[in-house]
């Protein structure tokens, strides 16, 4: 819930409703506070009854006002003793209205938004840690947590609901931060969680198949990104465009019609056709060596994270820093110095100790995972093994395609669960089987530790990554996908803990004993 000390009027509160709905009787009535969860409401809030995608908030209007919710705003009319407001768009409003009662925060500092299926998390890391060292100072929004001021929380939702994202703004300005990185989902884009946002910089990486559980389509998921550009990129605003990636070219389409923003296209694949571009690329097990090019200037660019992709992520958050008034010198430290992003491709290692390359990796589509085989293979002496699964209540669709993308790459693949929420887990195993068996032979038990090439099913997680280490020779390298930083395994509706890199790391020192 959004409260502040002070409160406003419902005339200032929601200019947007008109006399014809905002009646003068109670145009002035003060409201302190605003939520659409009737649990949360206190005295004198307004309570927005929205229609999610399974609880319809109009059905517990009731148990607001006995709350001492002192008006309701909503889709419909609510026969009730309190103002009943009415509007097309309640989401919308709320976003509106929860940002004026906590004072406009994303105002007082310059906002980067980035969108895109893969990426948005280390190219927000990478931000974060660009304008730390060029001693701005940012709070960041994103997948793994929301950090400012010193402190790093873990995040629910990659894009909070609109009240929560609101009053986390506010406390980011409280901070005393100055500029607000935000990784912006389609989920909070078409469910109106950005509004009250607008961005002074928007971003995009690349778009393909994930989501279709809620959006149904690739192009309705796609119309949801591009609202990031076309409705939450204020005037005088920077897009920068990743070229390279898939569905660019439809992103500079929509951005096409907006005269009053500034485009800037960055590429590694096709560097003569951007304003920003990484040139002579390098990539080891030892991290990136690039070179920068800017528009007046070249500064070469070292990282230890890994792979083509992330040079792609290197790319676009240097991009941003630049956009933002960063110096390029300051750019090229920052990229050197920040040690990883966790749960993407970050290393798994026992203290001075040896061990065999293991990376956990957050990677769930078909594309992810094709893009970090795609880093890992030539990178690997030995075999390339990878375990992964894929999250229940999910989109089902995926499920063989990332079978595909594992067995075209892998030597070894280990299929398990992942998350598998209220689905049989052997179900979604199933699901994922046609893709894996169409490249490689199934693995007995007693054929796994030996095995050159083929695929083994394990539904306990656990175990297969214990069963992974174990077959790991020097010259292997293991990749454990799908679960990244997350320190759960979601099986039925509760959460147990289990973290993919603390099971390694104990499969790894098992291993050394």
């Amino acid at each position: 819930m959004v409260a502040v000390t002070r409160s406003l009027s419902l005339a200032e509160l929601l200019p947007e409703l008109g006399t014809d709905v905002l009646k003068e009787e109670f145009a002035n009535l003060q409201i302190r506070g605003i939520t659409e969860d009737s649990r949360h409401v206190r005295p004198g809030d307004l309570f927005v009854a929205v229609s999610g995608l399974t609880v319809d908030g109009h059905d517990y209007a009731a148990r607001a006002l006995a709350a001492g919710a002192i008006a309701i705003l909503g889709s419909r009319p609510l026969d009730l003793s309190i103002p009943s407001l009415v509007t097309k768009d309640p989401s919308r409003l709320l976003g509106l209205a929860a940002a004026r009662l906590a004072g406009n925060p994303c105002q007082r500092m310059r906002a980067v938004g980035i969108t895109g299926t893969n990426g948005k998390t280390t190219t927000a890391y990478l931000l974060e840690a660009i304008l730390q060292g060029a001693g701005r100072r940012p709070g960041l929004v994103g997948t793994v947590a929301y950090r400012f001021g010193g402190r790093s929380v873990p995040s629910p939702f990659t894009t909070p609901t609109p009240v929560q994202l609101q009053k986390l703004l506010a406390e980011m300005v409280d901070a005393r931060c100055d500029h607000l990185v935000m990784e912006v989902s389609s989920h909070g884009l078409s469910l109106g969680r950005v509004w009250g946002c607008e961005f002074d910089i928007a971003a995009f990486t690349h778009l393909t198949q994930d989501h279709l559980d809620l959006h149904h389509s690739m192009e309705a998921y796609l119309q949801a990104k591009l609202l990031l550009f076309t409705r939450h990129l204020k005037q005088g605003g920077t897009a920068l465009v990743n070229i390279d990636g898939a569905q660019s070219e439809r992103v500079l389409d929509a951005l096409g019609a907006r005269a009053d923003v500034r485009v800037l296209c960055v590429s590694r694949l096709t560097p003569q056709s951007a304003e920003i571009a990484l040139e002579e690329v390098r990539c080891s097990l030892n991290g990136i060596e690039a070179t920068l090019r800017l528009p007046e200037t070249k500064v070469p660019l070292r990282s230890p994270l890994l792979g083509t992709f992330n040079a792609d992520n290197l790319l676009l958050a240097a991009a941003c820093a630049y956009a933002l008034g960063v110096a390029p010198d300051a750019i090229a430290q920052a990229t050197e110095e920040l040690p990883g992003v966790p749960g993407r491709l970050e290393r798994i290692t026992l203290a001075a100790q040896k061990s065999p390359t293991v990376l956990v990796d957050y990677a769930h589509t078909p594309d992810a995972l094709s893009r970090a085989i795609e880093v890992l293979r030539p990178l690997s002496k030995g075999r390339l093994v990878v375990v992964f699964g894929c999250g229940g209540d999910r989109d089902r669709e995926k499920r063989p395609l990332m079978g595909t993308a594992v067995a075209q790459g892998a030597d070894l693949a280990l299929v398990t669960s992942d998350n598998p929420r209220t689905e049989n887990p052997q179900q979604i195993i199933d699901e994922i089987l046609p893709g894996v068996a169409a490249h490689l032979p199934l693995l007995a038990a007693d054929t796994l530790m030996s095995a050159s090439r083929g695929y083994f099913v394990e539904p306990n997680r656990r175990h297969a990554i214990d069963k992974a280490v174990a077959l790991l020779e020097d010259d292997d390298v293991l990749l454990i996908a799908g679960k990244g930083h997350e320190d759960y395994q979601i099986i039925g509706t509760e959460r147990h803990h289990f973290d993919d890199g603390e099971q390694a790391r104990r499969a790894l020192r098992e291993r050394a004993s």
